[in-house]
C-alpha cells in the first residue's frame, strides 16, 4: 500500500474518531482489533502489523465503526455487497475475544503421504497376487515334470502362507485409509462475531483433505464470493436461482464464504448443512479454519 496514502487514511480515521468522541479503547471494543494495531494504523506505523493483508482489513473495520466507506477510503472499486470483510478469510478470534493472525499455510509432508496412501496400498497388492501367481505356476510346471520321471513330490505351502498373509494384511492397510478419506466431517459448534459478521467453525486437521461446498440460491437469489486463505478467488458469483459447487483442494488451511442477501442462501460442506447467521443483515462471511 502506498505510503502517503496509508498516512491520510490514518488522519482522516483518526479524525472521524474524535469527531464521534471515541477512544481508541472503544474502538477496540467494536471491531475486536488490538487497540496497539489501531494506533500504528493512524501513526502509519505500519511495521507493527503482521502484513499488508491484514492493514486492508483492519483499515476497513476501523472505518465501518467510525462511519467512513471502506472502498472510498482505500480507493478500490469493489462492489458494494462484495466489499465488507474480504480480507478475513486468515483471521481468528482468540479466547479474549481480540482479532489476531496466525494460520500456518506450509502443506506437509505427511498429508502428501497421506493423500498417496490408497495407491500405494493398492500398487502392493497387485504386486502381491503376481507373485502368488508366478510361484503356483512353477511349481505346477515343475510337480508334472517329476511325477512323470516317476519320482518323489514334496510339496511346501509356508511360501504361499507367507505370500496370502501379506496379500490380506495389504488388503487390510487399503480398507482401512479408505475409512478414513470417507469418515463424516464433524462441524461442531460455530462462533458467532456480530462487529465482524462473521460465523467462524474452527476445526482440526481437516487441511490434509477434499472438501466439497455446495451454496443453493433461493427466492430471489444471492452474491456469493469463496477465497482461500492465500486471498485465491475459487467464486464470485451472483446465483438467480439453483446451485453451486466448489472443490476446497487438500492442503487448504482456511477457506472464506462471502454472501449478501444471505437469507437467500444455503451452504453444505461435505454433505454436512451449514449455519449461515446474519438474518438481520444482508452481508455475511462463514470463515472456516481448517488447522486449528
Amino acid at each position: 500500500m502506498n505510503e502517503t496514502l496509508t498516512n491520510q487514511i490514518g488522519e482522516q480515521l483518526k479524525a472521524a474518531r474524535l469527531e464521534k468522541q471515541l477512544s481508541l479503547d472503544d474502538i477496540q471494543e467494536i471491531t475486536k482489533i488490538q487497540r496497539r494495531y489501531l494506533s500504528a494504523i493512524e501513526e502509519n506505523n505500519l511495521s507493527v502489523l503482521p502484513g499488508d493483508f491484514y492493514v486492508r482489513a483492519f483499515i476497513r473495520q476501523y472505518a465501518l465503526a467510525v462511519g467512513l466507506h471502506p472502498d472510498e477510503l482505500l480507493g478500490e472499486t469493489k462492489p458494494i455487497s462484495m466489499s465488507r470483510t474480504s480480507d478475513l478469510s486468515r483471521a481468528h478470534r482468540d479466547n479474549d475475544g481480540i482479532v489476531r493472525a496466525g494460520i500456518d499455510n506450509t502443506p506437509t509432508a505427511r498429508s502428501r503421504l497421506a493423500n498417496s496412501m490408497p495407491t500405494i496400498g493398492l500398487g502392493l497388492l497387485i504386486l502381491v497376487a503376481l507373485i502368488v501367481i508366478w510361484f503356483v505356476l512353477t511349481h505346477i510346471g515343475t510337480n508334472s515334470q517329476q511325477t512323470s520321471n516317476g519320482g518323489n513330490i514334496s510339496v511346501s505351502t509356508s511360501e504361499v502362507s507367507k505370500s496370502s498373509s501379506k496379500s490380506s494384511a495389504a488388503s487390510k492397510s487399503s480398507a482401512s485409509s479408505s475409512s478414513e478419506e470417507s469418515s463424516t466431517l464433524d462441524l461442531g459448534t460455530p462462533e458467532t462475531n456480530t462487529s465482524l459478521q462473521t460465523t467462524i467453525y474452527n476445526l482440526s486437521n481437516e487441511n490434509t483433505k477434499k472438501h466439497t461446498v455446495v451454496i443453493t440460491a433461493k427466492n430471489t437469489g444471492t452474491s456469493v464470493k469463496v477465497n482461500d486463505a492465500s486471498s485465491n478467488i475459487l467464486l464470485n458469483e451472483t446465483l438467480a436461482s439453483g446451485s453451486k459447487t466448489v472443490e476446497i483442494p487438500s492442503g487448504t488451511t482456511a477457506f472464506n464464504l462471502q454472501f449478501s442477501n444471505v437469507n437467500n442462501a444455503s451452504v453444505t460442506v461435505d454433505g454436512q448443512n451449514v449455519e449461515v447467521s446474519g438474518a438481520t443483515t444482508s452481508f455475511w462471511n462463514v470463515l472456516f479454519n481448517l488447522n486449528k
